[in-house]
């Protein structure tokens, strides 16, 4: 097997490459909208969610992924995108730079960014579409839904300088996060016809390690620079938002996170070998803070 390095940075480039097809081209009219979208979706990032989509894939088939698997990948890597669009926005976390480039809003305007982040919701539906398969447009819809990650941002917007608990921070994680990182690993399985028991525990893969992924970026915002994050540090603590650290310390976060990897990899036991990327995926969440 490749060491994960290689195997993220293979399925990035499949990814890029499927996406440098589906999406229109900058130069088709009206080119402003169609350059942000590409600015955005190009901007960089390490493609985890399209890796857990072939990774399952792989896992519950026994055989590598194949075009409608690349443009599943690339397709939640449109949504991933929409969403951090809009998360950017000055209306909700108005944030000035994303993954060391400057956010949509900023590069272009905020009318545009709002259409852009439509337009790539929009167009990652009609790519799912053309798929075939209704279980997996149904399982990606629910996870950006009012019960998926439009729920968990209402709450989290609310609860902005307000005093939360745990369980008020693990709902919105669970859900702002988690959801579309549970339903890209599910769209791989559903994609190998894996059978319901199967799925039954990536989902519960896919939460432990969605609400891992946040737990490290919750620390990472508290620990890092701007330049080392690629976005504006520190900016949760200043807005008063629901965080892990917030309501654990710090400490207690970082045991909090490799206590859900360790269960993430008791829930793909029953995969044995065949799980390797996906044992992988989730230690390389983990290390990013130890």
């Amino acid at each position: 097997m490749n060491d994960l390095t290689t195997y993220i940075k293979s399925i990035g480039e499949k990814t890029d490459s499927t996406l440098e097809k589906l999406l229109p081209a900058s130069s088709l009219y009206p080119q402003s909208i169609h350059e942000l979208m590409r600015y955005c979706c190009f901007a960089g990032g390490k493609r985890v969610r399209p890796c857990l989509v072939v990774a399952a894939f792989e896992a519950c088939s026994g055989k590598s992924a194949g075009e409608d698997v690349f443009k599943a990948a690339a397709a939640i890597e449109m949504l991933h995108t929409f969403s951090l669009i809009h998360d950017d926005l000055p209306c909700m976390d108005d944030d000035d730079y994303r993954r060391g480039k400057k956010t949509a809003h900023k590069a272009f305007n905020e009318a545009l960014a709002v259409l852009g982040g439509d337009a790539l919701c929009i167009i990652a539906f009609e790519v799912l579409a053309g798929i075939g398969k209704v279980e997996i447009i149904s399982e990606i819809a629910r996870s950006l839904g009012t019960m998926g990650m439009i729920g968990g941002q209402v709450v989290d917007i609310e609860s902005e300088g307000k005093p939360v608990d745990k369980d008020i921070v693990e709902y919105i994680h669970n859900n702002k996060t988690a959801a579309l990182i549970r339903a890209s690993i599910n769209t791989g399985a559903m994609l190998a016809g894996a059978t319901k028991a199967e799925i039954d525990k990536l989902s519960s893969y896919g939460t432990h390690v969605g609400l891992a992924f946040q737990v490290v970026d919750d620390i990472l915002d508290e620990e890092s620079t701007t330049e080392q994050l690629g976005k504006d540090a520190g900016s949760d603590r200043e807005r008063g938002k629901a965080t892990f650290p917030a309501v654990m310390g710090l400490e207690q976060s970082k045991l909090y996170a490799k206590d859900l990897i360790d269960k993430a990899w008791e829930d793909i036991e029953f995969l044995g070998n065949k799980g390797y990327y996906l044992r992988e995926l989730a230690e390389y969440i983990r290390v990013r803070i130890f």
